[in-house]
């Protein structure tokens, strides 16, 4: 029995195993900690490697998802393989009838895990038959799971693209978006996209929080950039609450609910060891709406209010900067 090959093994198991269970079914967890380092450390050398160019960081996503299936696949094989060459004695080619070379382990632990059934390697003992059937156990399990994960990973790519072509499809800037919510009278008339965004921002922030890699899914189009609608709706939302005179503004009520929203959207994907910018993105222009004659506070109050978002809003810059976008530019 050669026990480190076996101390080895379970090593890498058990990490493979932590690792997997954590990124695919705990949703609070996140990424596991193997996942979430592979993550990181692939997306900084496609960053440099492209100079941040889209159609390359467009591949990103997809690279890191098959990055994390095949870790996992390369940890549960190879411990299998090491657990089975800790007894020389532990498997035997039927073929030759002599114990299994390295090779032939590799080939066993292989074709158990993905259980494609008997071969011409067979286990001795009792021990060696139950850590076979616990091979086959463990291949079904993480087989199943990962193909749930990708799907649901896929899925919710799809959403968050969705939910920027919502936000976007309205205006480009925040600016654009306020101007298009004046009816002449009021702002009312966003009510009921506000209430909508709500709901859909909340589902996207518990995406995020449970498929983390959802972030380096970038998109070469700023329309169908999750941080990049983001961004313009915080900014839409500051000139609604903040910037246009309370009488006429929309329900403030459904404006408070997105911006908890956004805020709840900034703190989970923080988790994604993501810093705030150490300067403050550009600020929206009154005069512009003052010029288009939409009721407007004076710039002396605006600017007081910025002030007080500043952390805010460097929080979201530091996200834009980390997708490898650029702030919405105000015309």
């Amino acid at each position: 029995m050669n026990e480190v090959y076996v101390i080895v093994g379970i090593i890498l198991l058990i990490i493979g195993l932590i690792d997997f269970i954590w990124t695919t079914l705990w949703i609070e967890g996140g990424a596991g900690p193997v996942t979430r380092h592979l993550s990181t450390g692939i997306w900084k050398i496609m960053r440099k490697v492209s100079g941040d160019r889209g159609y390359i960081l467009s591949l990103a996503g997809p690279l890191l998802l098959m990055s994390a299936v095949l870790m996992w696949v390369c940890l549960f094989w190879g411990g299998w393989t090491l657990f089975f060459a800790g007894d020389p004695n532990a498997l035997t080619n039927t073929q030759v009838k002599a114990s299994a070379s390295w090779i032939d382990r590799l080939y066993f632990s292989g074709y158990i895990f993905f259980t494609l059934g008997n071969g011409s390697i067979t286990p001795n003992g009792v021990f060696w038959k139950f850590a076979t059937v616990c091979a086959t156990a463990s291949g079904m399990l993480s087989i199943t799971l990962a193909v749930t994960y990708l799907i649901s990973v896929l899925s919710a790519a799809s959403q968050k693209r969705s939910f920027a072509q919502s936000v976007m499809g309205i205006g480009s800037t925040g600016e654009e978006i306020v101007q298009v919510a004046w009816s002449g009278k009021d702002f009312h008339n966003i009510d009921i996209l506000l209430n909508t965004l709500a709901s859909d921002l909340s589902k996207l922030t518990a995406q995020n929080n449970a498929y983390p890699i959802l972030h380096y899914y970038h998109s070469v189009q700023p329309k169908k950039s999750e941080v990049l609608a983001v961004a313009v709706l915080d900014d839409a939302l500051t000139l609604l609450q903040f910037g246009i005179l309370e009488k006429y503004g929309p329900n403030r009520l459904l404006v408070k609910e997105v911006r908890s929203s956004i805020q709840n959207y900034i703190d989970t994907v923080q988790t994604a060891h993501i810093h705030p910018a150490k300067q403050t993105p550009p600020v929206p222009n009154l005069r512009r709406l003052r010029q288009k004659g939409l009721p407007v506070c004076s710039d002396q109050e605006f600017q007081k209010t910025l002030h007080s978002l500043e952390e805010r809003r460097k929080a979201l810059l530091g996200i834009v900067e980390a997708s490898a976008q650029k702030w919405p530019l105000h015309n």
